[in-house]
């Protein structure tokens, strides 16, 4: 594994985890749907991180499938986090709609 690739990783976590932090903690000083989503979005792209690190060093195998043959843990967890965040800006279009 060169420097590159190692620096990538640990940036990668690094940044992750102080964004999942700072998103915990804002988490439970709003009650706004939208915010939440994006908050989620952030836990959720964390969780890819910690996974394709954790696969990369042969902590977890890569044949984790949530359905069979189709769809495997890595995709959805790239997948999701957009899911929420496409969410969230739907909610603030209806939000901003009806005003």
């Amino acid at each position: 594994m060169a420097v590159r690739d190692i620096i990538i990783i640990l940036s990668q976590i690094s940044f992750g985890a102080i964004a999942s932090f700072l998103a915990i903690l804002y988490w439970s000083h709003t009650r706004d749907i939208a915010w939440m989503l994006i908050i989620i979005s952030v836990i959720v792209q964390y969780g890819q991180i910690m996974y394709s690190t954790f696969k990369l060093f042969g902590i977890l195998g890569g044949d984790i499938f949530v359905i069979r043959d189709i769809l495997d843990l890595g995709t959805l967890l790239s997948v999701v986090p957009l899911i929420f965040i496409s969410s969230a800006f739907i909610v603030l279009l209806v939000r901003f709609k009806n005003e």
